[in-house]
């Protein structure tokens, strides 16, 4: 089985934290054994120094006593022996009797320097420590001093320390085991889930992960790739669309083309330089169409693809109506419509004069196409209520709402790309686009914010 880095990492968190744990806990666990087993044999030596001290001031109320003198080497031939160390001095500091290990009676002087009577000492004897205590003896200045070695303490820790020291690394391996195998557990999901996605093709992203509830990190993750492939399945299903509306609107003039060239060079009388002035028109006409199409497509694609849009000129709408216009009048010509302009105000707006441009061009281009003779198309520009608006009425049939769709939509193959073209240049501009029905026509109104709009210079 392959090693996985990320189980490796895992497994070395998990043991370092229980490496510091059990750190933690055998210091811990020494400390409390120490002051436990410390705090035991003070208690047992006040407890010996006091009953010694009783002992003696016993015997030296006996009437054969009669004195601590003679009392301290009695008490100490008659009491048993035990781990305790015992001497008894008067209130000079001279040795009256002594019980127990003899090597302490070097060190008389020094414990009698540093204990004070309800206080504890230490001294050090030959390598050894022994902890001290005073006692007074009743009814006398004598005092007994009592002495325990702290040797066995010492060696119980020094054996269990060694203990857990050679069952540590033992511990630690096992823990290195059994945290690996944890990780591989734990990841199981992530294996799960790393196997769903890799069933998922370009042909099958309307499938999604499955998301448990309450969601762990595991469905948060899968719900954000949910969400990736649903914006996935849009941007295809966009494309198969935009590529659906792209074949429709060129195969309309590209057909005319082959037909207009194919019937010119097909056999039969002669033609005349009329009749092929009139068949190159047409052909020319197609073309045109097709490039108005190929640059809707282009403008289309910026929309579907989110670009940023930059609003970094200031365009004079009144120069612009005059401008479109005039690139228009040849192609309303062609189509048989004529141009006119009603009421041109004079405003400056904030804008990407490129796409605003654009904008106006779609706006007459729709409106020649799909409108009819009866009147002409008329392009004007007006300011209310601190807004600037730019409209185009023409005679025709109404706007249908499906007209409205963008490319996006599979079926939007078969409808313009004025409309949703000039909806998007509004929006990118922070404005807005209605169509209205008057007078047996239609009216498109380009609205600008206020925000957009200003008093020319």
């Amino acid at each position: 089985m392959r090693l996985s880095r990320l189980r490796i990492r895992l497994t070395a968190a998990f043991a370092l934290a229980f490496a510091g744990a059990l750190g933690a806990l055998i210091a811990g666990l020494l400390w409390y054994l120490w002051r436990e087993s410390d705090g035991r044999l003070t208690t047992r030596l006040h407890e010996a120094a006091a009953q010694y001290a009783l002992a003696v001031a016993r015997e030296a109320g006996e009437p054969e006593t009669r004195g601590v003198e003679r009392a301290a080497p009695e008490v100490a031939k008659e009491w048993p022996l035990g781990p305790e160390t015992f001497v008894v001095v008067d209130s000079a500091g001279t040795l009256r009797g002594a019980r127990g290990d003899t090597a302490l009676l070097t060190a008389l002087p020094s414990m009698l320097a540093r204990v004070r009577p309800g206080a504890d000492g230490e001294v050090t004897v030959h390598g050894d420590r022994f902890l001290v205590t005073l006692a007074d003896v009743p009814g006398s200045p004598a005092r007994v001093v009592a002495a325990a070695s702290r040797e066995g303490i010492e060696t119980d820790a020094e054996l269990l320390a060694g203990a857990l020291a050679i069952a540590s690394p033992l511990i630690l391996l096992a823990a290195l085991a059994g945290g690996y195998a944890m990780a591989r557990w734990a990841l199981r999901p992530a294996d799960a889930l790393r196997a769903s996605i890799a069933a998922i093709g370009p042909t099958s992203l309307a499938r999604r992960l499955p998301v448990e509830e309450p969601p762990d990190e595991i469905d948060a993750l899968a719900a954000q790739f949910n969400g990736l492939l649903t914006r996935l399945d849009d941007a295809q299903r966009r494309n198969r669309g935009f590529v659906r509306q792209a074949a429709h609107q060129i195969r309309t003039p590209l057909t005319l083309v082959l037909g207009e060239a194919g019937h010119g060079l097909e056999g039969g009388a002669p033609r005349g330089p009329d009749e092929w002035r009139a068949a190159l028109a047409r052909i020319r006409l197609a073309a045109e169409l097709m490039s108005r199409r190929v640059d809707e497509l282009f403008l289309l694609a910026e929309a579907d693809a989110g670009e940023a849009v930059t609003l970094a000129d200031d365009v004079e709408l009144d120069g612009l109506a005059l401008e479109v216009t005039d690139l228009m009048r040849a192609r309303a010509t062609a189509l048989g419509r004529a141009l006119a302009l009603g009421p041109v105000a004079s405003v400056v707006v904030r804008a990407n004069a490129r796409l605003l441009r654009e904008a106006v061009l779609e706006m007459l281009e729709n409106a020649c196409r799909h409108g009819t003779s009866e009147r002409a198309v008329t392009l004007s520009v007006e300011t209310s209520d601190g807004h600037a608006t730019v409209a185009v009425d023409n005679a025709g049939p109404p706007i249908q709402p499906d007209d409205r769709a963008g490319a996006g939509d599979d079926a939007g193959a078969t409808r313009g790309l004025g409309l949703p073209i000039l909806m998007w240049i509004a929006d990118a501009h922070g404005g807005s686009v209605r169509v209205e029905r008057a007078n047996d026509g239609n009216r498109v109104v380009l609205r600008l914010p206020i925000a957009a709009a200003v008093s020319p210079a």
